[in-house]
């Protein structure tokens, strides 16, 4: 993941499908505890993808990458 890859939550949102209640995981950066693993809600609401605590000040946002390829080592 490169610096140039982070969305600002004021540009855009993740996109949630209608049959689901949340979206991700995403790799989100928080004013308060740094960068994480987090979910996107229905409800506007980030959460923390380990714990499922509200994150309140996250900023950024970008997609998880792919797995890498099975037997590249």
């Amino acid at each position: 993941m490169k610096t140039s890859d982070w969305i600002s939550v004021k540009t855009d949102l993740p996109k949630i499908s209608k049959e689901d209640w949340s979206s991700g995981p995403f790799w989100v950066y928080d004013e308060e505890v740094g960068q994480r693993e987090a979910g996107y809600t229905k409800a506007g609401k980030w959460l923390d993808g380990r714990e499922y605590y509200e994150l309140n000040h996250v900023t950024h946002w970008m997609p998880l990458p792919e797995d890498p390829a099975k037997g590249e080592n």
